[in-house]
């Protein structure tokens, strides 16, 4: 029977912590994917502010400096009317470069937010359909406005 370490099947990186932040860009901090397959990123979005609105999407880099964005890697755009829900993309192994890293442009008013990634193993996720990425609403993170 072969065995393995956790971390050699599952890397978890937290590339922006949750955190209050007022009108910026705030680019996360780059995670390498190598020596894995695909990437699971969730955007834990807590209270916006009045107005304040939350754009955040997926960017790739061969050398973890020069970042672009990844085509159709961009969540829902999170208002007072969709706030304090979890938002998960799946980015399957082969529709990114090594490093990624979230782009967030927070506008008018301070939102909280945080993104984190988990990374599995080549060949260890279940029911790979070829899809590049997806995105779904699950369950309300437990974060609240600062």
């Amino acid at each position: 029977m072969k065995h393995y370490s956790p971390e050699s099947v599952v890397k978890h990186a937290d590339p922006i912590l949750v955190d209050s932040r007022g009108a910026s860009t705030v680019d996360g901090t780059a995670v390498d994917t190598a020596g894995f397959g695909d990437v699971i990123v969730s955007l834990r979005a807590g209270t916006n502010q009045a107005t304040g609105t939350n754009d955040t999407k997926i960017q790739d880099s061969d050398d973890g400096t020069t970042f672009a964005d990844v085509a159709t890697a961009a969540f829902t755009q999170v208002t007072t009317a969709n706030d304090v829900a979890t938002y998960r993309m799946l980015l399957r192994e082969g529709s990114h470069r090594r490093y990624i890293r979230p782009r967030s442009v927070i506008a008018v008013a301070a939102c909280v937010f945080g993104v984190d990634c988990e990374l599995y193993a080549p060949n260890s996720s279940a029911g790979a359909d070829g899809e590049a990425a997806f995105q779904k609403i699950l369950s309300p993170p437990a974060v609240s406005a600062a």
